[in-house]
């Protein structure tokens, strides 16, 4: 079964008021927002899918780093990807605080948790952070605002 996800998290409120169109802000559990960056937004914003996992490049393209960096403004965010298929694949985050990329991109196995363990995400009952926020309940980046 595949899974792939591509999209900015922060703390709610984290995010300007006004997101860049066609931007959309939905709520996560756990106290987060995620705006995804579904395949209309990528390609409205000139944006490239995946940079991280899917082509393999160690560091954020320009304009992708530009976006992430304006929405940082006032709070952490996160930047997320993930792309699974049959088991196999891998996650990636870049972390942004105050309008500021904080290191380099990570590409790992627990990538996401690691992000969300920034932004203050503990697991509690559930399996991981990945789980106790609900990145599960949707498996394309498209389906969050279906």
């Amino acid at each position: 079964m595949a899974y792939m996800l591509q999209a900015l998290i922060a703390k709610s409120g984290g995010f300007p008021d006004q997101l860049p169109e066609p931007l959309q802000l939905i709520q996560l559990q756990a106290g987060l927002n995620m705006v995804p960056l579904t395949s209309a937004a990528l390609k409205f914003l000139g944006l490239p899918l995946q940079p991280l996992t899917d082509e393999g490049q160690g560091e954020l393209p320009e304009s992708l780093a530009a976006l992430c960096a304006k929405l940082s403004a006032k709070s952490r965010v996160c930047y997320i990807e993930a792309e699974y298929f049959g088991g196999a694949g891998t996650q990636a985050h870049s972390l942004f605080d105050q309008g500021s990329q904080l290191g380099s991109p990570l590409v790992a196995n627990d990538a996401i948790n690691k992000a969300l363990q920034f932004l203050g995400v503990a697991k509690g009952e559930a399996l991981d952070e990945f789980d106790a926020v609900g990145l599960g309940l949707q498996r394309e980046t498209d389906r969050w605002l279906a």
